[in-house]
């Protein structure tokens, strides 16, 4: 049964994806409620262990904790990123972006011959260059708005996640009972409990993954709206909250965060481009070498350049989600791979 299963996903992603996506989106809140609910589960086991509650003060107290970060977001910074995106896509929209003037500015205000040399071919290709920005303005302008026409539907859909998470959370013990039933009653006692031994790696190695990840690109979008803020580099709140959302995104990360940041800095304020992309080498370095190394520990088991691979496929077959998931995935593999070989060398021993 859960072969026949798994087949028919297969056969209707490759052959029919509009059906497929039609029932992924249908399923979207238990999706979402289920990822609330995994994230704020060792909250919960804190309270419970740490503070000696019950399962449902522990529930009570983790909820009342993301509804205040919530509220937070929405009260005092949200505000903040909302006039940033509304004054970046008024300029976008006016479009009165003269390059040799801003390239001008550049060589007056940076005595230097490499400075000269480099704005003096930047010059030469002005209108190329002026192609280039305009397209990946309107990219970000149309980025933005999708995303603004799509808060309405996805505070509804956050909103049902929500309390769908609140349930799994108060029925967790009889849902992993039916799930580990489920699992017995299909396979037999050795591939059961293989199964179930692969879910308990996959449980310890996401949650120490996502959960640190998480930390570590929260600290580091607070280092950079401060940093920027102290610099006056423009729009601070939103480009730092870029950035400390996409490092959640491994190698690739900082680089597609730090794109709109160094873009609109140096249409506003050249100058304060520059200054930017100091902050980000400083602290992408602080976080490679301390924050990250301690938080989420110093490698996840995989070399960089299956970290690379499961990135770039995981984003290519589900976006930004399949991103940052990819990773522990492949950690989980390799675990299971490495476990299994293991194995098989022992058993060929002892023949």
């Amino acid at each position: 049964m859960p072969l026949l299963l798994g087949l028919l996903i297969i056969l209707l992603i490759v052959f029919n994806p509009g059906v497929f996506n039609r029932i992924f989106t249908s399923c979207k809140p238990l999706i979402y409620g289920l990822i609330i609910a995994y994230l704020l589960d060792p909250l919960v086991m804190f309270f419970v262990r740490k503070l000696r509650v019950r399962r449902v003060q522990g529930i009570f107290l983790s909820c009342l904790i993301l509804i205040g970060i919530v509220g937070v977001l929405i009260y005092k910074i949200l505000p903040q990123i909302a006039e940033n995106i509304n004054n970046i896509t008024s300029f976008i929209m006016e479009g009165n972006i003269d390059v040799e003037e801003i390239i001008r500015g550049i060589r007056d205000k940076i005595d230097n011959e490499y400075v000269e040399y480099i704005t003096d071919y930047i010059l030469y290709a002005g209108v190329s260059v002026r192609n280039i920005l305009n397209k990946i303005l309107l990219y970000m302008y149309h980025r933005l708005m999708s995303l603004i026409s799509n808060l309405g539907s996805g505070m509804f859909t956050m909103v049902i996640s929500f309390i769908i998470s609140i349930y799994m959370l108060v029925e967790k013990e009889d849902l992993l009972l039916g799930g580990r039933k489920l699992i017995h009653a299909y396979f037999e006692e050795k591939r059961a409990r293989n199964i179930l031994k692969g879910f308990s790696q996959g449980n310890k190695i996401f949650k120490s993954y996502i959960n640190g990840k998480i930390l570590d690109s929260t600290l580091v979008g607070i280092i950079c709206v401060i940093a920027f803020y102290v610099a006056k580099v423009p729009y601070a709140p939103l480009m730092g909250a870029l950035i400390g959302f996409f490092n959640i995104i491994p190698y690739f990360g900082p680089i597609i965060g730090s794109l709109p940041v160094v873009v609109v800095s140096f249409l506003l304020d050249p100058p304060k481009a520059l200054t930017a992309i100091l902050i980000i080498i400083i602290v992408q370095q602080i976080d490679a070498n301390f924050l990250d190394p301690k938080i989420v520990g110093s490698h996840v088991g995989v070399s960089p350049f299956w970290i690379i691979v499961s990135v770039t496929l995981g984003g290519n077959l589900f976006g930004i989600p399949g991103m940052i998931i990819g990773v522990p995935i492949v950690v989980l593999i390799k675990t299971i791979i490495e476990e299994s070989i293991e194995m098989r060398l022992i058993e060929k021993r002892k023949n």
